[in-house]
């Protein structure tokens, strides 16, 4: 076990990843909140040098999550169907959900070959079926340019136009830019109906 509790494990990961040089990862769910710190820091992660490949179960994303992916021009990312959360490390070992220790999570880093080579199976069953982020076609909305979609998610989850800055790593100007054509391009008044009117769209059945 290398860390307990939610918080422990990211703060573990945090402080480790920057020693890794590839990282595999599997991801079940995710919604446009947590997104927003996620992608800043693996931008900076891949300039430093980390190969990194992100699957996320198409299923378990939130639209919003799904549009901020699709935009996303550093580091790779796919859809598919990955219903069990992994991180491959440096092809040598696998973190994986440990078991609950008093009601709280832990996670294992496991070496073991065996555990290894299921891992590697799932891994590739995983990106045989998977396809690229950027070519998800769900969430495009006719008339908009990619960022102007990252910024729509990140209005439709009600979020400041700094907050919007730091997460794609672009100026607050460049944002509030975007903010305006997006409303005009929407045919809207103010940037809360641009938020909800994307949010239908991309919710559309």
């Amino acid at each position: 076990m290398v860390a307990r509790t939610t918080s422990g494990a990211q703060l573990w990961i945090h402080d480790e990843v920057t020693r890794w040089r590839e990282l595999l990862t599997v991801r079940p769910a995710g919604t446009a909140g947590p997104l927003r710190s996620i992608l800043p820091r693996n931008r900076e992660l891949i300039a430093n040098g980390l190969q990194m490949v992100s699957l996320w179960d198409w299923d378990g994303l939130k639209p919003e999550a799904r549009r901020l992916l699709a935009g996303e021009r550093v580091g790779r990312y796919l859809f598919g169907v990955g219903p069990v959360q992994m991180n491959l490390v440096d092809r040598r070992w696998v973190l994986l959900q440990g078991p609950m220790v008093e009601g709280e999570p832990t996670v294992m880093a496991v070496t073991d070959p065996a555990c290894l080579a299921a891992a590697w199976r799932y891994w590739h069953a995983a990106v045989a079926s998977s396809y690229p982020a950027d070519e998800d076609e769900a969430v495009e909305l006719e008339g908009l340019t990619t960022r102007q979609r990252q910024v729509a998610a990140l209005l439709a989850v009600d979020i400041r136009d700094e907050a919007i800055a730091e997460t794609l790593g672009v100026s607050v100007r460049t944002v509030r830019a975007d903010v305006a054509q997006l409303m005009a391009a929407l045919g809207v008044r103010s940037r809360f109906a641009a938020g909800v009117r994307f949010r239908a769209a991309i919710e559309e059945p």
